[in-house]
């Protein structure tokens, strides 16, 4: 007769051999759970990269208007091609197909203490007129060149620190875009013409300005106002004596003797038939 097992330890073995199949049986699950998980990925994927390959494509061959519109619009934050009407390989001077118009220019501002000013006389005689600003005194009163554009005014640009004499093309370039950026922020304008500070290094100001797509406007009338010794009916006088037909005068802010020579200059241009516009005018650029 065969010796008999303990009731307990025959228990234990049974309980020790269900446990042992409920732990067989979830890892089964287990393994089913992840096939279909590993299955449902990779159709996931698939999709995924299908929608990824559609993409590439539709963006390598876009339809027809969509990629006129990425070619025709210009780069954010960069000057915009300018009117065929000014060509960019050459230094404005005048346009003499203007006939009696001429423009008046100012530079060198805004000015603290003569802008308002000259806002006021310019209202009052109904002129337009255009301001070359400096970035650095945009810098200072960006308010005032606001003001001016305000007022119908145009607006361009006379590089940032009012010296090039001897700078590379390079720094001139950073000068002129630096400036561009304060006008185009302070004034919504379109800045479409830049004159180098007293006239000098032309030919690489010419470069820079064809390269960014702007006009190089100097002037055909220079009453040298700016200098200290010259009073307001020599200003006038040598004005008479420069005009042209479609002449450009170069003026300054900040100067007392222009003020007092403004209003009886604009007066006696307009009895002898002249008209005022802005360069843009004179050009017949809208």
């Amino acid at each position: 007769m065969p010796p008999l097992t303990p009731i307990g330890f025959n228990l234990y073995s049974r309980g020790v051999r269900i446990t042992a199949f409920i732990v067989i049986l979830l890892c089964q699950l287990f393994a089913i759970q992840l096939l279909l998980t590993a299955d449902s990925c990779s159709g996931y994927y698939q999709n995924r990269q299908q929608q990824k390959s559609s993409k590439l494509h539709e963006t390598e061959n876009p339809p027809v208007n969509e990629k006129f519109e990425q070619t025709e619009k210009p780069a954010q934050g960069e000057p915009k091609p300018k009117h065929p009407a000014v060509p960019s390989d050459e230094i404005l001077w005048s346009v003499p197909s203007a006939g009696k118009k001429v423009a008046l220019t100012f530079d060198d501002g805004p000015s603290r203490n003569y802008t308002i000013k000259y806002l006021d006389l310019l209202r009052e005689k109904q002129v337009k007129a255009t301001f070359f600003l400096i970035g650095r005194n945009v810098q200072k009163s960006p308010v005032l060149a606001a003001l001016i554009a305000g007022e119908g005014h145009e607006i361009a640009n006379h590089t940032y620190d009012h010296y090039i004499k001897k700078m590379s093309e390079a720094v001139i370039k950073e000068q002129i875009s630096r400036t561009y950026h304060l006008l185009k922020e302070w004034t919504q304008q379109e800045i479409k013409y830049v004159r180098p500070p007293g006239g000098n290094n032309r030919i690489k100001m010419k470069s820079v300005a064809a390269e960014m797509e702007m006009q190089l406007v100097m002037w055909s009338v220079d009453p040298q106002d700016w200098r200290e010794d010259i009073t307001p009916a020599e200003i006038i006088r040598t004005i008479k004596e420069q005009l042209t037909p479609g002449a450009i005068i170069v003026l300054h802010e900040g100067k007392p003797q222009t003020l007092e020579a403004l209003p009886a200059l604009i007066d006696e241009l307009r009895q002898d038939g002249w008209d005022f516009v802005t360069i843009s005018e004179l050009l017949g650029v809208s």
